[in-house]
């Protein structure tokens, strides 16, 4: 009977974290609904010019790949030039600063020689606001910050420089060192591993990678995971030595609605060893929520939708540098939406096919979204909105879900996130042959309909001008390809069986 209720209380857990991935994980992109019919590539805007690009995706495919690339240069516009760049190129060295800025520099080294903290961290902070690009000055305000007990000022500071030099090996170190020491352990491995990820052959990576191992071996075994997880369960340090010593919990019903009286020593570790599972293995945790997240769904079951959205979802993954059991699912739902659960469970709106208009857009699109998957952006959600407690809180306490998952609807990704995702998803895109503009041409349809729609709904992840221009600042800077295949004539094929 015991291990019966056990069993229900597990899936109680379950059906929890699927009701809260559901409400946490927002639509990454999302816009109001779009009819279920194929769109006209935005490029041309005319029959003629999609047949074009079928021509193009025929000769590509054929290997004839000048002939295919001319025609793709004679549809795709040339992105628009701009004075500024919304990628910020690095600045190490201080004669490399224009006059103006080089004074904040002197004036702040001045400062410090003189014993004024105060006046050195208000010339950096000018300097920053001025220059983003010299990479000394977050990193020197930063340690001012961090030495006069200003921590979370000075997480503030890497984490702004972080968004802005995602490639450099120092404002990512001390943003990581910060956190720990600060015993922020997951988010440290996080950030440690994201760099790992986007720089995979920067001489460091494998240093980085060793400190994401630590790091969250530091999380999933050390005290602070398991005060959470006891004081959702109205336990403290303090009483767990009696409980252990053969008390029990007080009335010793963790299950309450169920009904469930367990034994507290041992189910209390229990519930410990699967929440900290869970954050060790992204993929244990993810097939959980899909499993339970499929029964809510109209999944699409046609075998060819969901091979085609399959095999562009791995031909990005693989080139990800994560080694999940990625699974991809096509639900019937005309919204243009896709999302990721932790561990690369993937979920493809058929409104994603409907709404891009290739191969590469949609591809850019999962690549996107893998990517949120496989920078372990949603469990640092669950981490950084304190929603540990509210995964095991209306278990341990009986409250009503919904009072409890209320505020975490707003749950976004952050600017960095957003940044980290639209990196390695462009750059797998470009690497696997498809056109490296596909992510910046669904971005800029985000854009085109959020600019005319009078809905909230892309406020959780807006495709913003600026967000399209740095996504083509990304691809001019890196040489990425947007004249590799498109893959139209594929895409329609697929569109005609929705």
């Amino acid at each position: 009977m015991k291990k019966l209720l056990k069993r229900c209380g597990w899936m109680m857990l379950g059906l929890v974290l699927c009701g809260l991935w559901q409400s946490l994980i927002v639509p990454a992109i999302a816009i109001a609904p779009l009819p279920p019919q194929p769109r006209l590539l935005a490029q041309g805007g005319a029959a003629a010019s999609t047949a074009a690009f079928v021509e193009a995706d025929q000769l590509y495919r054929s290997g004839d790949i000048a002939a295919a690339e001319e025609i793709y240069r004679q549809l795709k516009p040339e992105f628009a030039d701009r004075a500024v760049s919304q990628v910020i190129e690095p600045i190490y060295e201080p004669a490399s600063l224009d006059s103006a800025d080089l004074a904040y520099w002197d004036a702040a080294q001045g400062a410090l020689a003189n014993n004024q903290t105060s006046g050195a961290i208000g010339a950096l902070q000018q300097l920053i606001a001025a220059e983003p690009g010299f990479i000394a000055a977050p990193l020197e305000l930063a340690q001012l910050l961090q030495d006069d007990d200003r921590d979370s000022e000075a997480l503030e500071v890497l984490e702004q420089a972080a968004t802005i030099h995602p490639y450099s090996s120092d404002i990512v170190m001390a943003q990581v060192r910060a956190l720990a020491d600060d015993g922020q352990h997951l988010e440290a491995s996080i950030a440690a591993r994201s760099f790992a990820i986007l720089n995979l052959d920067h001489p460091q990576a494998g240093e980085f990678r060793a400190i994401a191992d630590d790091e969250l071996n530091a999380f999933t075994s050390g005290q602070n995971l398991r005060n959470i997880i006891l004081a959702a369960a109205n336990l403290t340090v303090e009483t767990l030595p009696d409980i252990l010593d053969g008390g029990f919990l007080n009335p010793g019903n963790i299950f309450n609605s169920s009904g469930s009286i367990l034994n507290a020593a041992q189910d209390i570790e229990e519930l410990v060893q699967k929440v900290s599972r869970a954050f060790a293995d992204e993929s244990e945790l993810g097939a959980l929520l899909a499993e339970e997240y499929k029964q809510t769904l109209s999944l699409v079951d046609d075998p060819e939708v969901v091979d085609y959205v399959t095999q562009l979802g791995l031909e990005v993954a693989q080139l990800m540098g994560r080694d999940f059991d990625y699974e991809f699912f096509v639900v019937r739902d005309n919204s243009l939406n896709a999302f990721a659960l932790p561990g690369g469970k993937v979920f493809v709106n058929t409104g994603a096919i409907l709404g891009t208009r290739s191969q590469a857009e949609l591809a850019g699109l999962m690549g996107h979204e893998v990517a949120h998957s496989v920078l372990s952006h949603g469990v640092q959600k669950v981490n950084t909105n304190g929603l540990i407690e509210n995964l095991i809180e209306p278990l341990v306490a009986g409250v009503p879900y919904d009072s409890v998952v209320t505020d975490l609807l707003r749950a976004q990704y952050s600017q960095s996130q957003e940044r980290q995702a639209d990196i390695l998803g462009s750059r797998v895109l470009a690497s696997s042959g498809y056109a490296a503009d596909g992510l910046r041409n669904v971005m800029a349809t985000l854009a085109e309909f959020s600019s005319s729609s009078q809905t909230n709904s892309l406020s959780t992840h807006p495709a913003s001008a600026e967000r399209v221009e740095y996504l083509e600042d990304l691809i001019i800077a890196n040489g990425y390809n947007r004249y590799a295949l498109e893959g139209v004539d594929r895409h329609q094929v697929i569109q005609a069986r929705l």
